[in-house]
């Protein structure tokens, strides 16, 4: 513990001029926060990591962290998935941004190997038009049994066709709200506050199920950041106002799962008073019965709860 914590006061110190210019005290304890993450947690904590210090703008040893990675653990299935999907996001030389997208594409037409879901769920995240460069293995993926492997290859589907997004945007709506598995309910909403661009009767329908789901339902939480993030213009400012005040009402009693999803809902439509909340969660003022703070799942969220401070702050200046 000690040896960390000088680590992390050394991460402060060394982290690069460009990235203090403007930068409060708040946001380099929210950077120290990310980066230790990323030099002491692993696998996909560590991705998680990553991803938010290159979309916070401040990636700083991502790249070398995570080429480090990739020599240890290429043949690993699944986590080797996160690694090239770091580095396409880390790497700014295009061809070798190439080599590691390649490296997804080969696992992704893979039809009978480990990593065929990551696969798809990452190109989707990487925005990559499947149905254009790769029709026929879209075409059987979306077809699969597999539930979770069928939702991921319809959103990578959309990219490239402006029609095929919104008409999967309808189809992820319904499944969002009425799919019989849960996991499937929450991978759709996932998908939902990623693609956004809802319609206002879309988002409305959203809004409505969020103000009636009972808080004790697993999808409640869910409900209701994808209710704040999809918001649009011209969206009831009393609904958003409410939907506000519920998801940060009984925060203290939320899993780690819930809050890195608010967390995560914040970073993109979180405002100033919300700072505090997140700081707390850093400081470990509200863990206490629900999980050990020492815990790799207290440390995703934590990383989440850094990351939404890092946005809020830059949308302030």
């Amino acid at each position: 513990m000690i040896f960390y914590i000088l680590t992390d006061i050394i991460n402060l110190i060394n982290i690069s001029p460009m990235e203090t210019v403007s930068l409060s005290i708040q946001e380099k304890k929210a950077l120290v926060e990310l980066n230790s993450t990323l030099e002491h947690r692993q696998k996909w904590i560590k991705v998680h990591a990553a991803e938010y210090l290159i979309w916070a703008g401040h990636p700083g040893t991502v790249l070398k962290e995570f080429l480090k990675e990739e020599k240890i653990h290429s043949n690993e299935p699944q986590y080797r998935i996160g690694i090239w999907r770091v580095l396409v996001q880390a790497e700014r030389d295009p061809a070798r941004k190439k080599i590691w997208l390649n490296k997804i594409y080969d696992a992704y037409k893979d039809m009978n190997g480990p990593d065929r879901t990551h696969a798809t769920e990452t190109l989707a995240k990487l925005k990559q038009p499947v149905a254009n460069l790769f029709p026929q293995v879209t075409a059987i993926t979306i077809a699969s049994g597999d539930r979770n492997l069928q939702a991921y290859a319809l959103w990578a589907s959309s990219f490239g066709s402006e029609s095929l997004m919104k008409k999967n945007k309808k189809k992820f709506i319904d499944m969002a709200l009425t799919d019989t598995n849960m996991t499937i309910r929450k991978i759709s909403a996932f998908v939902l506050r990623q693609s956004k661009g809802l319609k206002l009767a879309q988002r409305e329908r959203l809004a409505t199920a969020a103000l009636s789901t009972d808080k004790m339902a697993d999808t409640y939480v869910t409900y209701l950041a994808t209710s704040l993030v999809t918001a649009p213009a011209g969206a009831d400012c009393n609904k958003l106002s409410k939907i506000n005040d519920m998801l940060i009402k009984d925060v203290k009693k939320y899993t780690a799962a819930q809050r890195t999803e608010l967390f995560q809902a914040l970073a993109e439509k979180g405002e100033k008073k919300h700072l505090k909340i997140l700081q707390g969660f850093i400081d470990d003022e509200n863990s206490g019965g629900i999980y050990d703070f020492s815990s790799d799942e207290s440390a995703d969220m934590r990383a989440a709860a850094a990351y939404a401070i890092l946005k809020i702050n830059g949308r302030q200046k």
